[in-house]
C-alpha cells in the first residue's frame, strides 16, 4: 500500500467522524491552526527530510512533493486539524447555555 493510499483511508475515516463536530465549531480558528500548522509541518519537514534524518521509499510515494518533502506528510497535519479539536469538543462534555464546558475543580 502507498502512503497516498494510506493517508487517502485515514483522511476520509478521521473526517467522516470529526466533520459533523466541526461544522458547529467556530471555522476561523480552526482555518487559522491549519494554516499554521501546515506551515510549521513544511519547515520542519523540509529540515528533517533535507538533511536526510528521514527517508522515504520512492515507489511508495506520490512523487509530489513541497521542497523535499513528500506530499503526504501533510496528511497527518490535515488529520490533527480535524481530530484534536473533535476530541476537545467531545471530551469537554456538555455544554451550558452560554456554549462554555463547565469545569469544577
Amino acid at each position: 500500500m502507498t502512503y497516498v493510499l494510506l493517508s487517502v483511508a485515514v483522511l476520509a475515516l478521521i473526517a467522516a467522524v470529526t466533520v459533523p463536530t466541526l461544522r458547529r465549531l467556530p471555522h476561523r480558528p480552526l482555518l487559522l491552526t491549519g494554516l499554521a500548522l501546515v506551515v510549521l509541518t513544511a519547515v520542519f519537514d523540509n529540515l528533517i527530510v533535507g538533511s536526510g534524518i528521514v527517508a522515504y521509499d520512492e515507489e511508495l510515494i506520490s512523487g509530489i512533493r513541497v521542497g523535499s518533502a513528500p506530499i503526504e506528510d501533510f496528511s497527518y497535519t490535515l488529520g490533527a486539524v480535524m481530530l484534536v479539536p473533535a476530541l476537545w469538543t467531545w471530551l469537554a462534555g456538555p455544554s451550558t447555555p452560554t456554549g462554555r464546558g463547565s469545569r469544577h475543580a
